[in-house]
């Protein structure tokens, strides 16, 4: 990552904010479930060439998985031209997608909406044969779960992290939290966030998709996507009880590492793990669990083909989702914005990626030492899943917003 620049999921416009403002995001699934059709215009191109040299492919993305420099280097050497655009959500993506299927070639899909997709008939399953450097992906978790509908693979693996427990333990000084605490004195229970003693010392982001699985884990559901009425039930009463716990939502990585840096938050949910790294620059040591015993809420970024756009140009689209999971490709990626990647720790410390910048240094920033534990780690992660009734938690989270500072 670039320190003075703190690119990263959770920044706006990037994610982990993954719905950026509730009337922003109603108005989003507005346009989707009226089925609407936006503005813009078609501009895939039909396949000709059967190298895919020639073509341009328009990517759907998040900002810096596909920057400039990189893409221009694919097309330097493939004669391949790609033609990124940003989004600020998955809702957003979902409702370009959805408004000009032709648009967009290839997009940057996040678990958990791969039936929306499906069951709108935008995508075309993936050819694993097409794409051999999925052999680089080593990873100790079963990412194809979460990119599969009724048996067929429709994503590869791009990118993926989750959503910890952090606490600055300096500030907590005097504060008895011994009963949130596993046998290593590390907090370890998401019920910390509702303890009295931390009443207004709490920082959460402003994005339901990512801060209410939590509430249903703490509340100990053990599949916080689908509750059933009585669970809806706690697991209401359970958000708005966190009301007075939280000074103000933050809306994105900057905003809740200032947060904590200032002393406005002592205990986070945390938009991602490296804003740890950013406070121990500023002398602020941050501790942070990624295996909290209720589980993790964790998501990923997935390469994915549009029906009506990249199934023309099937043998472009297969060359850049290629080249995307090439050890160097990945290496500078996790470099650059201490993202994870899909390598793994022996693949990040390769004398190849060593030459793409991947230093010790950066490596710490990400969550790639982690996986080094193993099922320990990977089974704390419960990967974004839909939920059982969407506009039923957008509405709730709005209501837990009133009053609160934004």
């Amino acid at each position: 990552m670039k320190h003075q620049e703190r690119r990263t999921r959770g920044e706006l416009p990037r994610r982990a904010l993954k719905w950026v403002g509730i009337v922003s995001l109603v108005a989003l699934f507005g346009v989707v479930l009226a089925a609407c059709g936006g503005g813009g215009s078609d501009t895939s191109s039909s396949g000709s060439a059967s190298s895919g040299s020639g073509e341009t492919i328009n990517l759907l993305t998040w900002q810096t998985y596909d920057e400039p420099e990189w893409l221009e280097e694919f097309e330097q050497e493939t004669g391949i031209a790609v033609d990124a655009t940003n989004v600020g959500s998955p809702a957003e993506m979902f409702s370009k997608v959805k408004a000009n299927p032709g648009q967009y070639d290839i997009i940057l899909n996040t678990a958990g909406w791969f039936p929306q997709y499906v069951e709108s008939d935008l995508l075309e399953p993936i050819e694993e044969s097409k794409v051999p450097n999925m052999k680089n992906i080593k990873l100790g978790f079963p990412w194809k779960e979460a990119t599969s509908v009724e048996g067929k693979l429709y994503g590869v693996l791009y990118n993926w992290g989750d959503q910890p427990l952090g606490w600055i333990p300096d500030r907590l000084q005097g504060v008895d939290l011994s009963k949130y605490e596993n046998s290593e004195g590390e907090l370890d229970d998401w019920n910390v966030y509702w303890d009295k003693q931390l009443e207004g010392k709490v920082t959460i982001f402003d994005d339901p998709t990512s801060v209410e699985p939590m509430i249903a884990l703490a509340l100990g559901f053990k599949n916080p996507y689908q509750l059933d009425e009585k669970e809806f039930e706690e697991f209401e009463k359970k958000l708005l009880e966190l009301r007075p716990q939280v000074k103000r939502l933050t809306s994105g990585y900057d905003d809740q590492t200032a947060a904590l840096a200032g002393g406005e938050a002592d205990v986070a949910y945390l938009n991602v793990s490296s804003i740890a790294s950013f406070l121990k620059k500023d002398d602020i040591k941050m501790d942070v669990n990624n295996t909290v015993s209720q589980g993790v809420p964790a998501w990923s970024d997935n390469l994915a083909i549009t029906k009506e756009g990249g199934a023309s140009k099937l043998d472009a689209v297969y060359k850049f989702i290629n080249a995307s999971l090439e050890i160097p490709w990945q290496a500078r990626f996790i470099a650059e914005t201490a993202q994870s990647g899909v390598l793994n720790y022996e693949q990040s410390t390769s004398p190849v990626a060593r030459k793409q910048g991947l230093t010790d240094a950066k490596l710490e920033e990400t969550l790639i030492p982690e996986t080094r534990e193993g099922d320990k780690f990977f089974s704390s992660m419960i990967f974004f899943q839909p939920v059982e009734d969407l506009q039923r938690r957008l509405d709730l989270w709005n209501e837990f917003k009133l009053g609160l500072g934004t």
